[in-house]
Formats: C-alpha cells, sequence, structure tokens
C-alpha cells in the first residue's frame, strides 16, 4: 500500500509539474508583451507554486529511490 502511495504521488506530481509548466510559459509570454497585471500575476504565482511543489515532491521521491538503492550516502535532511 505504501508503494501505491509513492507511485501515486510521483505521478500526480509529474503530471502537475508539466501542466503548470505548459501553462506558466505562454502566461509569462503574455505579461511581457502586454504588461503584467493582477490576472496575470495570480495565474504566475499560482502555477509557479505548483511547479515548485510538484518539483519538491518529485526530487522527494528521486531521493527516496536512490537511498534506497544505496547511491546516497550523505543524508539530505530536507527529505528526511
Amino acid at each position: 500500500m505504501n508503494r501505491l502511495l509513492h507511485l501515486t504521488s510521483s505521478v500526480c506530481a509529474f503530471v502537475i509539474s508539466v501542466y503548470a509548466v505548459s501553462n506558466l510559459l505562454p502566461l509569462l509570454l503574455e505579461s511581457v508583451r502586454n504588461g503584467l497585471n493582477v490576472q496575470y500575476g495570480i495565474s504566475i504565482g499560482a502555477n509557479a507554486a505548483a511547479t515548485t511543489l510538484s518539483v519538491l515532491i518529485l526530487a522527494g521521491e528521486i531521493y527516496r529511490l536512490d537511498r534506497r538503492a544505496g547511491r546516497i550516502h550523505n543524508r539530505v535532511r530536507w527529505f528526511e
């Protein structure tokens, strides 16, 4: 059950990160061309937060798998 939860969270984090980045880039382009307004600012902030959170989840999963495989000897306290 624990492995299924980790796999599900990894897949969800990957899908969310791809979706957020694909939405973030056109928003940044539009804000550069038309100027930054409140709507673009909120959308950019939400997409950047979603991207950051999902990438941190993916990094934690990669760290957990590498540590389990024995490739990491020095612990990173952020992911413990």
